[in-house]
């Protein structure tokens, strides 16, 4: 341990290190008092040193609780860096008790994410004998990381060689979070997309971000110290303004759409939220406005009204806006004893013009008509479109006479030629019209009554007006009542086939038979073809029943032959939804098949309207089927405008003679010359021909005479049960004479 004055020499130098004082003098031996012990020792030396010891001691011990009294944590290190003294603080702070430290160096607080860059630098100025001050990531005992800021100094004897390095260290974790913090908010301020500025409790800016200067034009240096009357538009009063300033007091925030306008003049709408910043006795000392510019969702939200209002092909109003002023009109009307009248227009025949001629100029054509309809409307009219070629009109304050004027005006502009892309367009309407309060009291009604109108209109021959009647209530009544029955039909069992056999005129040999569909509702009785099948093909019912009528007719066929009659040509009658599916020839390509009959044993009836609809893909769709051997027939000949294109369209076999014709075949001249000039035409074109609607013997001399070759009719047989055709043909009774 040395001698004693060596021990006091180094307890001075701690001493010395703790009070950062100069080294405590110590009297030299040389210089103590006289007198000498026995052994030659000074006496009263071995006193005074035992003396300064304790005194050195009592010192160290005042100094160390003044170190541990303290905040900051304290280490003290030898030459080589090695832990000779930690105080109580630098303890609490790290963790590690003054034994763990003692001897360790302060490596073992560093961890992964401590910068080596730092550590090295405190390294290199520590290794050049100077201070060290900087921040450092360090890591507790228990691996927690904080912030440390260091101040090292070195010690340095009489001789001016370092002996000691004296850190003091103080966790800064919590400044450096709050500076990152206010960092962060300020890059946030000044990078956000929405506009910032802070206020002071005058209203003027005394800070604005670069979003604020993007949308408002506005720099820094122009905004801050302004009020922000700066941007005000001059589009809200002071109302507006003073309830926005009551309801930031009451409130602490105001949040809306507000229009401003900008350094350049420009007027824009912008979203606005303010809100009050108070300290902590919850005084007012800022305000912070954030806003963003929503042109470009005001334009969205106008292209949005747009498309849920208007038609986005004519810029008409659409059904959902013709709802809305609709009922606006007869709340009015309600108020002031008015009528009001409502028109449903329908273009005649308008899908050829799509079909023939291409969408564009169909859509083209609906552009002009809508463009030529509007001129013969007033002001508080509305026109709207509600389908492809639908439209409606609401007339306020106008009886029924005054929607005659104007459905004849509508009726004469709409059919006036029109050139679309070349094309010299000539299209109808069918008017249908209500008035309210005569016809019905709510919108809904209204429109569903001048749609039966414009129905009747249709079957009046079309480009015409008329009138909803109450006759027509009935039978829209009649009409929702067999449409639902209709639903259910065939799972009842209430749908039949009858059979009405087709005979030579010759000499009444039965060669064919056509399968007739009959309803029989148990309520409504016996409910025709020509009133069923139209709802079915618009319910979208007519695919599952027509599949139906197919599969009953070949199995009832088949059944026949299996009970001994003669190969018979079974004439089925298609519709024109029918026509139109893809699947058509697969599927009775199926059903052949199923039940074993020959394609030549199946005659497909088509009426000569289908092909208007869809003229070329009716053609191919009749290709399809007659490659598979069927044959077909063109029904109703005779009865409607057939041109030759349709008869090269549907390549048909068989050309049935409307019944129309030969009811008055045998009145004169001209009737029996039309039959015969069809039957030349089908000798001509090497067709078939089957008479409808024989009832008479005159009838079928006639037709003899005329060269038809087939007929049917009550003369031969009425449609009949299957069975009652079985017996039919299994007496061979001859026909009627």
């Amino acid at each position: 341990m040395g001698d004693p004055e060596s021990r006091l020499r180094a307890a001075s130098r701690a001493a010395a290190v703790v009070t950062n004082r100069k080294t405590v003098s110590v009297p030299s031996p040389h210089h103590a008092r006289p007198g000498m012990d026995e052994t030659g020792r000074h006496i009263g030396a071995e006193t005074e040193l035992q003396a300064v010891h304790a005194a050195v001691l009592r010192l160290l011990r005042l100094h160390q609780n003044a170190l541990d009294a303290i905040s900051q944590g304290v280490l003290i290190t030898d030459a080589n860096r090695r832990t000779t003294y930690v105080n109580a603080a630098f303890v609490e702070l790290t963790g590690y008790t003054a034994e763990e430290m003692l001897g360790n160096s302060c490596a073992l607080l560093q961890g992964a994410a401590t910068s080596a860059e730092t550590v090295q630098a405190m390294r290199e100025a520590l290794d050049r004998g100077e201070p060290f001050h900087g921040e450092l990531l360090n890591y507790r005992k228990d691996g927690t990381p904080f912030w440390n800021e260091l101040k090292i100094v070195p010690v340095r004897d009489d001789d001016g060689v370092i002996t000691q390095f004296v850190g003091v260290q103080r966790d800064v974790t919590a400044r450096r979070d709050a500076m990152n913090k206010l960092s962060l908010a300020a890059r946030v301020f000044e990078q956000s997309n929405e506009a910032l500025a802070i206020a002071d409790l005058n209203g003027r800016f005394v800070a604005v971000n670069n979003a604020f200067t993007r949308i408002t034009g506005y720099a820094e240096h122009e905004a801050v110290g302004q009020n922000p009357r700066l941007l005000k538009s001059g589009l809200h009063d002071e109302n507006f303004y003073q309830r926005f300033w009551h309801e930031l007091q009451t409130r602490g925030r105001w949040e809306g759409e507000i229009w401003n306008r900008r350094k350049d003049g420009s007027v824009y709408p912008e979203w606005l939220s303010v809100g009050r910043v108070v300290d902590d006795a919850g005084q007012t000392v800022n305000y912070v406005a954030s806003f963003s510019d929503i042109t470009e969702r005001k334009h969205a939200e106008e292209n949005v009204r747009r498309l849920a209002y208007y038609d986005p092909l004519t810029g008409l109003p659409n059904r959902a806006l013709l709802h809305e002023r609709a009922s606006q009109a007869l709340q009015i009307a309600v108020r002031h004893g008015e009528p009001v009248a409502l028109m449903f227009l329908d273009l005649d025949h308008f899908k050829n013009v799509n079909d023939t001629l291409g969408h564009p100029v169909g859509d083209r054509l609906l552009v002009a008509l809508a463009q030529r309809m509007r001129p013969v409307l007033r002001d508080q009219d509305t026109l709207a479109r509600v389908g492809g070629d639908e439209f409606v009109l609401v007339l306020p304050a106008t009886d029924a006479a005054g929607a005659t004027h104007v459905a004849q005006k509508l009726l004469q502009i709409v059919q006036e030629p029109l050139q679309v892309e070349g094309h010299e367009l000539t299209v109808t309407p069918s008017i249908g019209v209500a008035v309210f309060p005569t016809d019905a009291a709510d919108f809904d009604t209204l429109f569903a009554f001048a749609d039966a109108a414009m129905y009747r209109a249709k079957m009046s021959g079309r480009a015409t007006f008329s009138f909803y009647t109450a006759e027509m209530q009935a039978q829209m009544a009649r009409t929702l009542r067999v449409e639902n029955a209709l639903r259910r039909a065939l799972d009842r069992g209430e749908m039949q086939l009858h059979y009405q056999p087709q005979c030579t005129v010759a000499d009444g040999h039965v060669v064919g038979v056509e399968a007739l569909l009959r309803w029989n509702h148990p309520e409504l009785g016996w409910i025709g073809p020509a009133e069923f099948v139209p709802l079915a093909e618009s319910s979208g019912q007519i695919a599952v029943i027509g599949r139906w009528v197919l599969d009953t007719a070949l199995r009832q066929l088949r059944a026949w032959l299996d009970a001994g009659l003669p190969p018979l040509r079974m004439a089925v009658n298609l519709s024109a939804v029918q026509l139109r599916q893809p699947g058509l020839a697969d599927l009775v390509g199926e059903l052949l098949r199923r039940h074993g009959i020959e394609p030549a044993w199946l005659e497909l009836e088509l009426t000569e309207t289908m092909a208007w609809d869809d003229p070329e893909g009716s053609a191919r769709q009749v290709a399809r089927l007659r490659a598979m051997g069927l044959r077909i027939a063109l029904d109703d000949f005779g009865a409607g405008y057939t041109s030759f294109t349709h008869l090269s369209l549907f390549q048909a076999g068989t050309l049935k003679i409307d019944r129309s014709l030969v009811a008055n075949i045998t009145s004169g001249v001209s009737e029996n010359s039309v039959v015969a000039a069809i039957v030349n035409l089908a000798r001509t074109l090497r067709m078939h021909t089957v008479a409808e609607g024989v009832e008479t013997p005159a009838q079928r001399e006639a037709l003899l005479a005329a060269g038809c070759e087939s007929a049917q009719g009550w003369l031969y047989g009425r449609a009949m049960t299957a069975e009652a055709f079985l017996a039919l043909m299994l007496d061979r009774r001859p026909p009627p004479a």
